[in-house]
């Protein structure tokens, strides 16, 4: 009967002592779930901070980039501005020693306007192997006008304006406009690329609905 009670008391201790291990286990995986679930708020927190401060990032971007392009388009206007009194004529040959008086005196001659009041004439330099322009600068932006109405009215080619021009470009003929920035003049070769372009789909258009 001792034997008994003492086995029975053996396998009860045996028993207390398992489910007592699984009882610290499972307090010991309780412990560190909570452990994890803190470290996931921390995450959580740190993760809503960036984003906020992503976010602020984004917006300061767009507003300098806003501001920047209003800078930018405000310099433009300004330099824009300063050629208001200034015109280009393009296609008049470069030749060595030329004089740009005399070619301004037959060109005026040819438009039938009057040449006066003319501060500043001179060659620029051509790029990616061009002919550079004659560029002419004014008194007043009105004279400007004038120069180009009267351009516009008259037709006048290479062979008019230079003595024994090259037969080649002899027939060329000599453009008059207003002077652009280089961010203007970019602009209006991209206006006219696309409007070529349209015009080119408008004509396929035309044709296929011909068919």
């Amino acid at each position: 009967m001792k034997k008994l009670l003492s086995d029975i008391s053996f396998e009860v201790k045996k028993a207390v002592k398992k489910e007592i291990g699984s009882v610290n286990e499972a307090l010991s995986s309780c412990q560190k779930m909570d452990g994890i679930m803190d470290t996931l708020v921390t995450i959580s927190g740190k993760i809503k901070e960036l984003e906020n401060k992503n976010t602020y990032l984004t917006n300061q971007n767009k507003y300098l980039e806003l501001k920047i392009d209003a800078t930018e388009q405000y310099i433009g206007n300004l330099e824009q501005k300063q050629l208001n009194n200034t015109f280009e004529v393009a296609g008049v040959p470069e030749i060595k020693d030329e004089n740009t008086e005399i070619i301004l005196n037959t060109l005026a001659t040819k438009l039938n306007i009057v040449k006066k009041e003319i501060t500043t004439v001179k060659r620029l330099k051509g790029k990616n192997g061009k002919e550079g322009v004659i560029q002419l600068s004014l008194k007043q932006e009105e004279q400007v006008d004038q120069w180009i109405k009267a351009a516009r009215k008259v037709t006048t080619l290479v062979v008019d304006i230079v003595s024994c021009p090259d037969p080649a470009i002899a027939k060329t003929k000599i453009m008059i406009r207003r002077a652009l920035t280089s961010a203007n003049k970019t602009l209006l070769w991209q206006a006219k690329q696309k409007l070529k372009k349209f015009k080119s789909e408008f004509d396929v258009f035309k044709t296929n609905d011909r068919k």
